[in-house]
C-alpha cells in the first residue's frame, strides 16, 4: 500500500464557553485536519492543534510544513513504521508530525482491520477523564465543582494561576464541597515559583489531591525535584516533557512522580509509545492530555492511552466544544469515554457525511 496523495482543510468549533488558564484563553478550536488517500483505497485522516501559547506552533507554519516538506517526503511512499522514523527525524514542529502520525496510524489499523486501540495492543474500550475546572474567581470555581459532582465527575483538574492567596481561597472554596471520593489534580501552568507553591500547599487540605501539574517554568526542573522530595502530593511533568529526550531526563533525575503525554506536545503516537515505555522501566504512572484539541486528535489520543492502560485522562475537550457530528464518536456518557469497534479512528463515516474534503 503506497501513499497517492493528500487532501488538507480546517475545522473550526466554538466552545461552549471560554477556557481559561494562567496561559491562555480560548474560545474555540481552530485546526487544520488531514486526508491521506492511497492507492489501495484506504484513507487515514489526521488532525494538528496549533497551540502557540505552549508551543510558538500557528497554523501557518503548521501548513507550512506540510505542503513544502512532509507531503513532498512521503508522496508516493509505502506506507510502513520506517515512514514514521522519518517523519520524526525531521526538524519540524511537534503538531506538524502528530497530523501526519495520526493519519499513519489510522491506515494502520485499517489495513489491520482493527479499531486503532487494538492495533496498538489494547483490551479495553472505556476510559475514565477528569473535567476541567477553568482559573475564575473562588465563587465562580466552587460553583462548577459542584455543577461536576452533579455530573458524576470523580476527578477534578482544578486550574490555578500565579495568585497564591487567591488559589488558597479557590481551594478552600472547592474543599468546603467535595465528597470524599473525588480527587482533585491541580494544574497552575507553569504559573509559581517554589516558595509560593509550598505556601499554598501548607494553607490546603492535600490528602485529596492526586498530583499537582507542572507548577513550575518548564526549565525549572530543579524546583520540581525538591517539591517531588518534599512528598506533599505526586508531582506530574507536563510542559518539560515533549519528547522521549525530555523524559529520560525527567525520569533519571527523579524530577517527577508522573509524566503527562500529550500527542500534540510529543508529535504523535510513535513517540508516545516510547515515552509510554520508558516510564514502565522507571515503574512511573502517565496521564494521556491534551491540548483543548479537535475531536480526531482527542480520538487518537484515548485510542492510545487504552492501548497503554493509561487510567489518569485529561481528555473533557468534548465537553467544553458546542455540538458537532465528529463528537459522537466518544460516545461519552458523563465521564467515561466508550470507544467504537469501528477500524482505525472509526470516524470514516462521519467525516464522510460532513463533506470536509473534496473527495469523498
Amino acid at each position: 500500500m503506497t501513499i497517492k496523495s493528500f487532501e488538507v482543510t480546517k475545522l473550526k468549533i466554538e466552545l461552549k464557553k471560554p477556557f481559561i488558564t494562567a496561559l491562555r484563553r480560548v474560545d474555540a478550536i481552530d485546526d487544520i485536519i488531514i486526508k491521506i488517500h492511497t492507492d489501495s483505497g484506504l484513507v487515514g485522516y489526521g488532525e494538528a492543534c496549533a497551540v502557540t501559547a505552549i508551543t510558538g506552533t500557528s497554523n501557518e507554519i503548521i501548513l507550512n510544513e506540510l505542503n513544502e516538506v512532509v507531503f513532498p517526503l512521503l508522496l508516493k511512499q509505502e506506507l510502513s513504521l520506517k515512514l514514521l522514523d522519518r517523519l520524526h527525524s525531521l526538524a519540524l514542529a511537534p503538531e506538524t508530525k502528530a497530523c501526519i502520525d495520526i493519519a499513519l496510524y489510522d491506515l494502520f489499523a485499517k489495513e489491520a482491520q482493527l479499531p486503532l486501540f487494538r492495533y496498538l495492543g489494547g483490551t479495553r474500550n472505556q476510559l475514565i477523564t477528569d473535567l476541567t475546572i477553568s482559573v475564575n474567581t473562588p465563587e465562580l470555581m466552587a460553583k462548577e465543582t459542584q455543577q461536576a459532582i452533579d455530573l458524576g465527575f470523580n476527578f477534578l483538574k482544578i486550574k490555578l494561576d500565579k495568585d497564591i492567596l487567591t488559589n488558597i481561597k479557590r481551594l478552600n472554596a472547592i474543599n468546603a464541597l467535595l465528597p470524599q471520593n473525588i480527587k482533585l489534580r491541580l494544574d497552575p501552568n507553569q504559573a509559581l515559583n517554589l516558595e509560593g507553591c509550598l505556601e499554598m500547599l501548607s494553607q490546603v487540605k492535600t490528602d485529596n489531591i492526586e498530583c499537582i501539574e507542572q507548577p513550575f517554568d518548564s526549565h525549572d526542573l530543579k524546583s520540581m525535584k525538591i517539591l517531588k522530595e518534599k512528598n506533599i502530593a505526586p508531582v506530574l511533568a507536563d510542559e518539560s516533557l515533549f519528547s522521549l529526550k525530555d523524559a529520560q531526563t525527567i525520569l533519571e533525575d527523579e524530577c517527577a512522580d508522573m509524566l503527562n503525554i500529550k500527542l500534540m506536545k510529543s508529535g504523535g503516537i510513535h513517540e508516545a509509545l516510547k515515552i509510554s515505555k520508558l516510564a514502565k522501566e522507571y515503574q512511573k504512572s502517565c496521564m494521556i492530555g491534551s491540548m483543548l484539541e479537535g475531536p480526531i486528535s482527542l480520538l487518537a489520543a484515548t485510542h492510545f492511552a487504552l492501548s497503554q492502560k493509561i487510567t489518569m485522562a485529561d481528555l473533557d475537550s468534548p465537553l467544553y466544544l458546542k455540538e458537532h457530528p465528529l463528537l459522537e464518536a466518544f460516545h461519552m456518557q458523563g465521564e467515561t469515554i466508550t470507544l467504537s469497534e469501528e477500524y482505525g479512528l472509526g470516524i470514516d463515516a462521519i467525516v464522510q457525511g460532513l463533506g470536509l474534503f473534496h473527495t469523498q
